[in-house]
């Protein structure tokens, strides 16, 4: 349910996810098929649960991503010396329905990427840069508000109530990455994953009366990851679960605050019956947001970076999204 914009003072949820954004994968490392993300391209963080009005969405997302260097199993930093960065813009078409399930919102979604991926490995004096489309994600999604829980909002003729849903909203969503994307085993640098990836979801977002400002939003949003095999390379990566979250504070039209993501496999991935090791990962940044009303559009900009991995490379990634409604 994310990648969606709210404009008209709403919301959108917005794909930032790490696999990128980097979509960079490296062959010479344990885990390295299985050490990246799958989902909406550049995660959640604010209004992770919250559905807009019905109707049709379309969101631009410019991106850029820098590795900073490659974690082996232990956390400690490769002597291959990794570097590389991505440069991309991905796009969504999203579309909301009149009709309500259960007390919800129903919602369908699809979002493509494309971009240039570079790196290199100094020790091997191996690098290469490839611009080519990624993979494609498509998700359907249910979002229903739940109430405010005892806590007493707003009084019901405050201006605030128009466009922010104080309380407790749940959403539901089942997303799948399909192998859309540029991919061969013999490059270094590869746009696409060459595995469909399933990836059911729940999310929750909480806003409180107004304390500080015009109300204090907490969001989270649990994905697992289901990898189906590589059948190019023989390659299984374990299943993996994903939280991303934000703390962000409401001020007129604008909301900020701190962001991140705890990524880790359940179990390592394999190759020819061998055990290849298994990712973790924990990012932590900011989110700043700001609803358009005059214009119809919904901008926001996220910065995040890994401070911790394990079988992974650490990046530091930036997404700007911008949504309007048709």
């Amino acid at each position: 349910m994310k990648a969606l914009l709210w404009a008209f003072c709403r919301q959108m949820r917005c794909f930032s996810r790490i696999g990128l954004i980097i979509a960079i994968r490296t062959q010479p490392g344990l885990a390295s098929e299985g050490g990246f993300v799958a989902g909406p391209l550049g995660g959640s963080d604010l209004r992770a649960a919250l559905a807009p009005p019905p109707g049709t969405y379309l969101l631009l997302m410019p991106l850029a991503g820098n590795v900073a260097d490659f974690r082996d199993k232990d956390g400690s930093k490769s002597p291959l010396g990794f570097s590389g960065g991505t440069v991309a813009a991905g796009a969504g078409l999203y579309h909301v329905f009149e009709d309500m399930l259960a007390g919800g919102r129903v919602g369908l979604g699809i979002t493509g990427v494309a971009g240039k991926v570079c790196l290199r490995i100094s020790a091997l004096n191996r690098s290469e840069c490839r611009t080519d489309v990624g993979d494609t994600y498509m998700e359907a999604f249910w979002s229903r508000p739940i109430g405010e829980l005892g806590m007493r909002g707003p009084a019901a003729e405050d201006p605030r109530r128009r466009y922010i849903p104080y309380g407790l909203t749940l959403g539901i969503s089942l997303g799948l990455v399909l192998p859309t994307g540029a991919y061969s085993p013999e490059s270094l640098a590869n746009a696409g994953l060459n595995t469909t990836v399933l990836v059911p979801s729940l999310a929750a977002t909480w806003i409180s009366p107004p304390w500080l400002a015009d109300g204090t939003e907490l969001s989270a949003r649990f994905f697992y990851n289901i990898h189906d095999r590589n059948d190019t390379t023989g390659y299984q990566a374990g299943d993996m679960v994903v939280l991303d979250w934000a703390v962000t504070e409401r001020v007129g039209r604008f909301q900020l605050g701190p962001a991140g993501t705890y990524a880790t496999q359940l179990r390592e991935d394999r190759q020819n019956g061998k055990n290849m090791g298994s990712t973790e990962v924990v990012s932590l940044g900011g989110v700043i947001a700001a609803d358009l009303p005059e214009l119809g559009m919904f901008v926001a900009f996220k910065a995040l970076r890994d401070i911790e991995a394990q079988y992974r490379l650490r990046v530091d990634r930036a997404i700007l999204r911008i949504g309007m409604r048709f």
